[in-house]
């Protein structure tokens, strides 16, 4: 786990996994896109195994809901637009992430922070 320099605003492949929102068994047989949400410190801390992570998605990206942040075709190197499902945050162990994407920018993760803040009422 030393070798992966997690980031937050960073979009790594979490292998197989089947997030909460899915159906079927399809749902649980490809690895997805996340993003890191969690503080740097935390991210370099070798004694904390866990990760705070949101899913992404490329289904329904014209539908942005207010827990959504929408990612344009190219953001952090996603080949197609997608969106960050901010209200399925969940927590993962940091050896379960996989392939690094992309990082997303410092705008989009103002957006990211915002809706967090609302979510979470942390304002």
């Amino acid at each position: 786990m030393a070798e992966l320099q997690l980031r937050r605003g960073a979009i790594y492949l979490l292998g197989v996994y089947r997030f909460p929102h899915e159906q079927g068994v399809d749902a649980a047989t490809k690895a997805r896109p996340v993003l890191i949400l969690q503080d740097d410190a935390e991210n370099r801390n070798l004694h904390y195994p866990f990760v705070i992570v949101a899913p992404l998605t490329s289904r329904k990206v014209d539908a942005i809901y207010p827990e959504d942040v929408f990612l344009p075709q190219g953001t952090g190197n996603l080949p197609v637009p997608s969106k960050v499902l901010l209200g399925l945050t969940f927590a993962v162990t940091k050896e379960s992430l996989g392939r690094w994407i992309g990082q997303v920018d410092d705008d989009q993760m103002a957006q990211v922070n915002a809706v967090l803040q609302r979510l979470l009422a942390l304002g």
